[in-house]
Parts: structure tokens; sequence; C-alpha cells
């Protein structure tokens, strides 16, 4: 068997403080999603509601995918050029099957439901927010789980690389 080669340290540095930049950045980012979302669906002036949902349309798919990526690939490269490996601790891979499953619900299920908002919202909000969110169906409402969901979600993944629990899968 091959020995795999690992980073210098300084290198193991960046690529931690890069990860971490993903995936706090990512929480911050899912706070303000939350709190858009929530005026969203209380607001009853049609005009803030059309723009928080074109903001929403426009806003989340770049800033998410960035950092979601960042977080994914920056993981990859330390469990690949580090001593933790990707698949030898258990914290490790839980984290690695979290960011897979996170980064999925945001290109199959977060980003189509945010893209196609910016044109289903009325240009001339007539009966104030109620009449948006109508218009909308149900996306107001579904929009409330994809930030919940994910900042959970990465609130734990923050818990398991610090505190690093389960020990080595057997076999690695």
């Amino acid at each position: 068997m091959t020995e795999r080669r690992l980073l210098p340290q300084p290198w193991r540095k960046l690529l931690l403080a890069l990860h971490m930049v993903g995936g706090v950045g990512w929480m911050g980012l899912d706070v303000g999603l939350l709190a858009l979302v929530l005026t969203g669906l209380t607001t009853e002036s049609g005009n803030i509601a059309v723009a928080i949902y074109t903001a929403l349309g426009i806003i989340v798919p770049p800033s998410v995918i960035t950092l979601s990526l960042l977080m994914l690939l920056t993981g990859l490269a330390q469990g690949l050029w580090t001593k933790w490996g990707l698949l030898q601790y258990w914290w490790v891979a839980v984290k690695l099957v979290l960011g897979l499953i996170l980064i999925a619900l945001v290109f199959f299920v977060l980003i189509p439901a945010v893209e196609g908002l910016p044109e289903r919202a009325p240009d001339m909000p007539d009966g104030g927010g109620a009449a948006v969110r109508a218009a909308l169906g149900n996306a107001p409402v579904q929009l409330l789980f994809p930030p919940v969901v994910s900042f959970l979600s990465l609130a734990f993944a923050l818990v398991l690389g610090i505190y690093k629990p389960w020990g080595k899968i057997r076999g690695s």
C-alpha cells in the first residue's frame, strides 16, 4: 500500500480556514435567508414581499453555491491530504455524508425553488403581501425549511469537527 502524501502545516491551516469560512459563511447566509423568508411570510406590504422574493431568487444561487462548494471541496482536500482521511474516522465520514446531502439539497431543491421567484412575483402587487404569497403558491412556506435544516446540519458538523467523537472506522 502506498503512503498518502500529507500537506505541510501551512497548507493544512489554509484549507481548514477556508473550510470554516465556507461552512460558517453558509450558516450566516442561512440566518439571513430565514429572516427574509419570515418577513416575506408576515409582511402586509406587497412591495416588500415582491422585493424579498425577488432578492431570494437573485442572492441565493450564487452565494449558497459558492459557500457550499467551498466547504465541500476544502473538506475533501483535508480528507485526502491530512491525517484524518476521508473514511478513517466516523466523525469525518458523517461530516462528508452531511455535506453531500446538503449539496444535493442545494442543487436539486433550493436552487430550483428560488430561481423562478423573480419571474413569478407579480410586478404590481395589488392586495398586499397576501396576494404576492398567493401568486407564489407553496414556495413562501416551503422556503422556511432549507435555512433551518441547513443551519442545524452545519452546526452539528461544526461540533463534530471540534469534538471529533466516535474514533476510527474499523478496518481503516
